[in-house]
């Protein structure tokens, strides 16, 4: 849904009916300071009470990590900040983000994030990815210059048998710049970029 004036205006129970009997919803799992409706008028009180003609509800509890409550927001800041090393206490999970090649050889791949996800600020990355089953480490940079600007370069210390365009890429550490190896790695692949 794009969040226009139309939808900002929608009243609790058009909420309710436009928007989650339109997509069919037969069970709605909110968390305990769930709002919904023009100036976030309905609750999950009320989405209990008017939902239940439609739909099961459930109420996610709150839920703290340090006395601070875990919730998408908490989770977009730290992705914000490429702190991504904090992520699975919070999430389960390491961030996935997906990708697609735009030029790749056996140890250096070139992508361009999707926009359906987050983007890391730019910086150096520890990252997975996954490929015929197998598990792969590597470093990721931001490309801020040239042909490829914006795009993101991936090396590996291996050759990898990348089949497709698309990647999906988990994000493993904080930002690494002031690691010497890493720097080592970042001008490595910097020199092999500019040599494409």
């Amino acid at each position: 849904m794009n969040f226009d004036s139309a939808f900002a205006h929608l009243s609790p129970s058009g909420f309710i009916e436009d928007y989650l009997c339109g997509f069919k919803c037969k069970h709605a799992v909110a968390g305990f300071d769930f709002r919904y409706g023009h100036k976030g008028e309905g609750n999950m009180e009320t989405l209990k009470i008017e939902g239940k003609r439609f739909f099961e509800v459930t109420e996610m509890k709150k839920f703290e990590i340090d006395y601070e409550k875990v919730s998408s927001t908490k989770l977009r800041n730290l992705i914000a900040e490429g702190r991504f090393a904090y992520i699975p206490a919070y999430l389960g999970s390491y961030f996935e983000s997906q990708g697609i090649i735009n030029s790749k050889d056996s140890q250096h791949v070139i992508v361009t994030l999707s926009e359906a996800f987050l983007t890391p600020p730019p910086g150096v990355y520890l990252i997975e990815i996954q490929t015929e089953g197998n598990v792969h480490e590597g470093i990721a940079h931001q490309i801020m210059d040239g042909s490829f600007q914006g795009s993101w370069h991936l090396h590996f210390n291996e050759s990898l048998p990348l089949k497709g365009k698309k990647i999906h890429i988990k994000w493993k550490s904080e930002s690494i710049k002031k690691s010497k190896q890493m720097k080592d790695m970042r001008a490595k692949s910097i020199a092999k970029v500019q040599a494409l």
